[in-house]
């Protein structure tokens, strides 16, 4: 073992998988002709519904929009000072260009209005398009489409959050391009279910770029996010089913009650976690990091101790601990050489609470059972406050260096049963697969941070080639699970120039 490397280990663990269950969805609406071009789909998460894309021109209401004005053609639908009303089921047309008009669904409550956009441009009010009372609605994009909503900085109302709003489900499909900025907070918003399948779209927003307070479910869509909230946000669940999805900025990449993430090429870059299952319900009232030792605690917490004095649930950083912690990390003794993690445990700093932001959230799950990821994240790369999952994909995670967070973190168990998962990141918050996964893995920690461009290779006893990486950031641990590990093999992980040869358990 070369000395730059002497505090390097590896472990190899055998794994089980539950399986994950799922829950149906609304009823098949029956307002407009059967699709002849409809999407292949699970009708766990999506409704035949929810896929029609074809149309009848002929018989549907026509809106031209032109500056603060329209145009109106057919039944369902009227003008009223700057706003487009829309009260009856049915099918609506919108195309033309707008600078100051809103368009509104207010039908009743037990009907469909189907909304279909062929190149329609809107920008200069709150909420261009606002859904307040419908059973539910559809957008479809046109197909050859380019699309443009805009809402605007200051909102006429707190509730009109985002470009397109909706109190109601919400399924935009289609073939089309949808531009979506959201200026003042979220580019989609639904108060219910969100779907999307099908179609393109570029969203930015001040806040998240996908919000829904129910289900969020997406399948077959092309995705591009930038936001300074997260990129997808749901209370509930979040299911992912392809083409590409790509958050280029975000706080939390993926956010949701359970994220489940069945294919697709998925790039994330966040500033905290990558992908993040939390209940959020017991997020409002956290406790600030600035929060002194003694003050009232979360009372979705109840009787846990207080943090101490100015640290926080999950510092972001080896800074923001408190001084004492810091000091306690920096004199505490050296792991023995070859002394193996134990298996399935997180590494917390010496003086972090287990209370604080460790809490195994009941029905709190990740789920990644194929796709291409790659994770770049500034915090934890994926983080459960429930369970962890891996049945299939590739997942490259490159996480945060910092002594605060790690390239995955789980407060349950975490099973990995098939697929191929590199994870590198920070090495006091290392966390590995739990014992009782199917498939074994390796771990693999070092004294120093390894630094950026350095590449990785890992061998069979034969000197199968197994895997390679060039890594783009630092980090000081990698965990490493494939299906071509075996139990009782020797191994080699080449990193840089150093070369360490390593028997599994």
């Amino acid at each position: 073992m070369k000395k730059r490397l002497a505090g390097m280990f590896l472990a190899l663990m055998l794994i089980i998988m539950p399986f994950a269950g799922c829950t149906a969805q609304d009823a098949v609406g029956t307002t407009v002709t059967e699709a002849s071009s409809a999407l292949q789909i699970d009708s766990t998460y999506f409704t035949d519904r929810d896929s029609k894309i074809d149309y009848e021109e002929s018989t549907a209401s026509k809106i031209v929009l032109s500056s603060t004005t329209a145009k109106i053609t057919g039944d369902g639908a009227k003008l009223e000072d700057k706003t487009v009303k829309i009260t009856k089921e049915g099918t609506y047309i919108l195309s033309g260009s707008s600078d100051g008009l809103n368009v509104v669904v207010e039908a009743a409550d037990t009907e469909k209005v189907w909304l279909v956009f062929d190149n329609l441009s809107m920008k200069g009010v709150s909420a261009p398009i606002q859904v307040l009372t419908a059973d539910k609605v559809f957008i479809t994009l046109a197909k050859g489409s380019t699309n443009t909503i805009e809402d605007i900085e200051v909102a006429e109302s707190e509730e009109l959050n985002a470009a397109i709003y909706s109190k109601s489900d919400l399924t935009i499909n289609g073939s089309g391009k949808l531009i979506v900025n959201g200026k003042y907070e979220h580019g989609i918003k639904s108060s219910d279910d969100l779907k999307m399948l099908g179609g393109s779209f570029v969203i930015t927003a001040a806040n998240d770029g996908l919000n829904a307070n129910d289900a969020l479910n997406i399948k077959d869509s092309v995705i591009e996010i930038s936001a300074k909230g997260d990129g997808i946000h749901s209370d509930k669940n979040v299911y992912i089913d392809g083409k590409s999805l790509n958050i280029k900025e975000s706080e939390e990449g993926i956010e949701g009650k359970v994220v489940d993430i069945v294919s697709g090429d998925i790039d994330i870059k966040s500033s905290d976690d990558g992908i993040n299952a939390t209940d959020s319900s017991l997020k409002t009232d956290a406790v600030s990091s600035a929060t002194p030792a003694g003050d009232e605690q979360n009372k979705n917490l109840e009787e846990r101790p207080a943090p101490p004095e100015g640290f926080g649930q999950k510092p972001a950083n080896f800074e923001d601990l408190p001084a004492d912690v810091q000091e306690k990390i920096k004199n505490r003794p050296e792991r023995p050489e070859g002394e193996a993690v134990p298996e399935g445990e997180m590494q917390r700093p010496e003086g972090m609470p287990h209370g604080a932001g460790f809490e195994n959230q009941e029905g709190t799950e990740i789920i990644i059972r194929g796709g291409d990821l790659y994770i770049d994240a500034s915090g934890d790369g994926i983080d459960s406050n429930g369970n962890l999952t891996v049945s299939g994909g590739k997942v490259v995670i490159e996480g945060s260096g910092s002594r605060g967070d790690g390239a995955i973190d789980y407060n349950g168990t975490g099973l990995v049963t098939g697929g191929e998962v590199l994870a590198l990141g920070g090495s006091d918050m290392l966390q590995s697969f739990s014992s009782e996964s199917a498939q074994s893995h390796i771990v693999v920690t070092a004294k120093e941070s390894i630094a950026v461009g350095a590449k990785i290779t890992i061998k069979d006893e034969a000197g199968k080639v197994l895997y390679e990486h060039i890594t783009k950031k630092a980090f000081s641990a990698l965990v490493y699970s494939s299906k071509d590990l075996v139990k009782a093999k020797n191994y080699t992980v080449q990193i840089g120039d150093t070369i360490l040869e390593t028997i599994s358990k």
